[in-house]
């Protein structure tokens, strides 16, 4: 995918294609985040100014995408702007929204070649804390890829999990609160549905780069059940090596992960069920030796009707602020 941002594709060399077909004979994760790390102290290190270490952080992002598509990833999703990177110095935020919109325009230069890989990219955060001009790009990006189903690219931009996750609960309390929804429809999936990531796949890997050991705040829910690997190399430094060795790891540890999420994934099921029989007696107004089956299901049937209408005007909502710069 680096022809995305105006790379030519490159074909691997003979021992790194072997080291491809090697792993890929093994599952291949379907989804892949990475927190880029490092672009400042590469900076430092170089001797450069920091604009150049972010221009150089960026290059290599065209790298990876291209790598993952090499290998068969078909999600990424990558950190590239914290709520809290509006705390930096607004001569660094400026540099780091102006490549942003540089890089997103090239993008809308490229509706034939999107198209043709059929890529989708979407944005992950709290956009309102943009402006109208950035709005606006994100928008005409996420429209011009919309249909688009066989890659996707996710940009998490002014996000953090808390953010994430208080928008979600914030979401729910007024559903319940206006009756479009019960209390006992609330459910980790329901939150799930809630969030930024709401469109996307669970997150097989996690991938930070420059030595530290921390999410600093990003898909903290998401990651549950997810492969954690840090690197320490810095983001622009990070290699091909460095990102096949992480696949390794994730098929090394790959069943124990599955079955904890089946478990888990068990369990939600059971005390779910559990709420639709507790609606039931409370709709037949009898024990639990009495319930009549037919109106577990009924009540099933009832929560995901109620559900499925509150999640569209969940989607409505956010939509609106993208809507609001559409010329």
């Amino acid at each position: 995918m680096s022809w995305l941002f105006g790379h030519h594709d490159r074909k691997p060399g003979i021992f790194l294609s072997l080291v491809y077909k090697i792993l890929k004979a093994g599952i291949i994760p379907q989804h892949v985040a990475f927190i880029m790390d490092g672009n400042r102290r590469f900076a430092c290190k170089e001797k450069i100014e920091r604009r150049e270490g972010h221009n150089k952080g960026f290059h290599k992002l065209t790298e990876v995408l291209q790598w993952c598509y090499e290998l068969g990833i078909p999600e990424v999703t990558v950190y590239a702007f914290s709520i809290e990177n509006f705390k930096r110095s607004q001569d660094e935020v400026d540099t780091l929204l102006e490549i942003f919109k540089k890089e997103l325009n090239k993008l809308l230069e490229k509706k034939d070649e999107l198209t043709e890989y059929s890529v989708c990219i979407r944005f992950i955060g709290n956009i309102a804390l943009f402006d109208d001009d950035i709005r606006e790009i994100i928008f005409k990006v996420i429209n011009l890829t919309k249909n688009n189903n066989r890659s996707f690219l996710n940009i998490a931009m002014a996000y953090t999990s808390r953010d994430e996750i208080t928008y979600a609960i914030r979401e729910i309390a007024v559903g319940v609160d206006k009756g479009m929804i019960l209390e006992s429809d609330i459910d980790e999936e329901l939150l799930e549905n809630c969030f930024y990531t709401n469109k996307c796949k669970p997150v097989d890997m996690v991938i930070r780069t420059s030595g530290e050991v921390r999410l600093s705040d990003f898909l903290l829910w998401q990651t549950s059940f997810s492969t954690l690997c840090f690197v320490d190399s810095l983001w622009p430094e990070f290699t091909v090596w460095n990102l096949l060795f992480c696949i390794f790891k994730f098929q090394l540890g790959y069943n124990t992960i599955q079955n904890a999420k089946s478990t888990s994934k068990l369990k939600e099921r059971r005390a779910q069920l559990e709420l639709d029989l507790q609606s039931a007696y409370k709709a037949e107004r009898c024990s639990e030796d009495n319930i009549d089956p037919d109106n577990i299901e009924k009540q099933t049937l009832l929560r995901t009707e109620r559900i499925n209408r509150f999640l569209a005007l969940v989607e409505d909502r956010r939509n609106e602020l993208l809507f609001l710069t559409k010329s």
